[in-house]
């Protein structure tokens, strides 16, 4: 396993050359942006990462501080409920991750669990089966990335649970669930709770993957309730309100390497 990428840095350096160039040009703007007065408005705050790699541990536990300094921190299931019985107070704040990587278990899960936080973990069962080979066509293919990124195996999802975190399903094979005919849309969702509740235990919530606002729509939460889930996360950025948000819950994506000042433009 030791092909796969293990540093955020190394990540960042084998991207081509545009690519690095439009993110230096993003993260001078939202250096900018965040530096504007933003007011703090109600709302149950969900925020989503991917990867908590070795050489971002360190910002990684520094963001929690943060969290938990400045919102209430509580896990999905119980702002799923409290949003459910209209009892939310506006200040919640959750933290989910999706896809199913090593280094959340390794870096992630303990930080969240040292600060107080107990996440939920959206995985992919087709990733949790995966071969060295699948795994890296998993990262080119799917997420796009120039280095692979070592996958989540079942031990280490049975890991999580036993550090007092959640488990959610992020689909089966990771598609984009609204280019999915109706049937696809249906066994994609239903086929990974299956997996995951038979050998992990009861799964409640889903992540759709993209899903932002072109890959998300009113058909996938549909799909996921009628399946049985008790909430569905999109990646549309916003605060979550009412019982109304629980199958388009709104998430903020984070990356565990931002400076405190941009996780407090997004999140105000």
């Amino acid at each position: 396993m030791s092909s796969f990428a293990t540093e955020a840095r190394a990540l960042e350096q084998a991207r081509p050359l545009p690519a690095r160039l439009r993110a230096s040009a993003r993260r001078a703007a939202l250096g900018a942006l965040s530096r504007l007065p933003r007011a703090s408005g109600p709302g149950v705050r969900i925020v989503h990462y991917h990867y908590v790699f070795d050489d971002e541990r360190e910002r990684f536990a520094e963001q929690l501080r943060f969290l938990a300094r400045e919102f209430s921190p509580v896990s999905l299931s119980q702002a799923v409920e409290r949003l459910r019985l209209g009892q939310a107070s506006g200040d919640e704040v959750v933290v989910t991750f999706d896809d199913g990587f090593r280094n959340q278990l390794d870096n992630a899960a303990p930080l969240l669990a040292e600060h107080g936080f107990s996440a939920c973990f959206f995985l992919v069962t087709n990733l949790l089966d995966a071969n060295a080979d699948q795994a890296r066509a998993f990262s080119h293919d799917k997420l796009h990335l120039p280095l692979p990124v070592e996958p989540l195996d079942w031990d280490g999802a049975s890991g999580l649970l036993e550090l007092g975190h959640e488990i959610g399903s992020h689909t089966r094979s990771h598609p984009n669930l609204t280019s999915l005919d109706p049937d696809a849309l249906l066994d994609e969702l239903a086929s990974s709770r299956e997996e995951l509740s038979k050998r992990l235990g009861a799964v409640r919530h889903v992540s759709a993957p993209y899903g932002d606002r072109v890959r998300f729509s009113e058909a996938v939460a549909g799909a996921a309730r009628t399946v049985g889930y008790e909430s569905c996360a999109s990646a549309i950025r916003g605060v979550n309100r009412s019982a109304l948000d629980l199958y388009s819950l709104h998430r903020h994506h984070l990356s565990a390497s931002w400076p405190l000042r941009e996780l407090g433009y997004f999140l105000a």
